[in-house]
């Protein structure tokens, strides 16, 4: 096999990939954030040429992920010269890889080399995990691809398929196969032998919309912590009487596909929930829309009224985590923020090359 070169920035966070088993327990301790470089190095002896450089924010189990500590990884990322490596891999739990993925995605998407945030299904020293073919997919893509954009690596367990997606477009994994998904269906594409082959889909940017040059959500670093944001789903029996707004800046209420929520009776109802966020001084986002819908239910007309706020066309995780940066970065205007389209998590059906 050909010798690889080059030169990688890895950031490690915690997870699965960065964790060991003791006694039948997983868990980061000393240095289990960095076995899964070891375990690289000893499998694929072709890459002992290539240099990766390595820098460790935090370390945690994924389940334990703050907006604090977004500030954290992006601090240390503004830090690095991003400028003097052939792309940057960022280590991470599975749990809330797709939340993390897409605060990555718009924060980075002004990076002209690639970034990957990867994850693993069991620790780097257990036979069975995929956090090795996860890394090395990674490294290839980065290696041979040279493709500027935002990504996330993961071999599916269930037909073994090395995938990208968009880093702004990924799901939360499901809690039976544990297999994660892209908001739309379609993945970005996959790596077969080392090399990408992209997903042929309207909804996937172009070649030129990838290597087109954009400039910073956010040139400083931000506490992404300090204005906090609700999220709630809507689902049958929701009682919104019972959910108070005060201390939060904003709500997220990811709606049904439709993008409707309980309206009926005035106790329990959005609608009333609407005016309690109005006199608390709490913004209220119902989503996602979609773009491409002319006619709306009454009850959304009643909401307009009300003056809740809309977005379209977004994954909940995109929803959240672009609300956690509109109401966080200094000199932003939230409303503009959320209805602009900062890294392909807006899938727009009618001109997909919107963005």
């Amino acid at each position: 096999m050909t010798a690889k070169k080059g030169k990688i920035l890895v950031v490690l966070t915690g997870g699965t990939i960065g964790s060991k088993c003791s006694g039948g327990v997983r868990g980061i301790a000393g240095d289990s954030p960095y076995i899964l470089l070891r375990e690289f190095r000893k499998a694929f002896p072709a890459y002992a040429d290539c240099e990766f450089e390595i820098i460790n924010p935090y370390s945690i189990l994924s389940e334990n992920l703050t907006c604090e500590r977004w500030s954290l990884l992006y601090g240390a990322l503004l830090e690095a010269d991003i400028a003097a490596y052939d792309g940057v891999i960022i280590t991470h739990g599975s749990d809330t890889l797709a939340y993390t993925s897409a605060a990555i995605g718009m924060l980075m998407r002004h990076t002209s080399c690639p970034v990957i945030l990867t994850a693993a299904d069991r620790p780097p020293d257990d036979p069975a995990s995929n956090a090795l073919p996860n890394f090395r997919a990674s490294v290839d893509f980065i290696l041979n691809e040279g493709m500027r954009g935002v990504f996330v690596s993961y071999r599916r367990n269930s037909d073994g398929e090395q995938v990208f997606y968009i880093a702004t477009r990924l799901r939360s994994a499901d809690c039976y196969e544990d297999e994660f998904s892209s908001y739309g269906g379609d993945c970005f594409g996959r790596l077969c032998d080392g090399r990408f082959l992209p997903e042929k889909s309207p909804l996937n940017p172009s070649a030129d919309s990838l290597n087109r040059a954009l400039s910073p959500v956010a040139r400083n670093n931000a506490d992404f912590g300090a204005r906090k944001i609700l999220l709630l789903r809507s689902y049958p029996g929701m009682d919104y009487s019972v959910i108070n707004p005060d201390g939060f800046a904003a709500v997220v209420n990811y709606g049904y596909h439709c993008a409707t929520a309980y309206s009926e009776g005035s106790g329990k109802s959005l609608q009333r929930f609407a005016g309690m966020c109005r006199e608390r001084g709490a913004d209220l986002w119902l989503g996602a829309f979609k773009s491409s819908e002319c006619e709306m239910y009454a009850t959304q007309i009643e909401l307009d009224r009300l003056g809740v706020k809309k977005f379209y066309d977004m994954s909940p995780e995109a929803a959240y985590v672009k609300a956690v940066l509109a109401y966080n970065l200094p000199d932003t205007d939230p409303s503009a923020f959320m209805r602009s389209c900062l890294y392909f998590e807006i899938l727009n059906r009618e001109n997909e090359e919107s963005w």
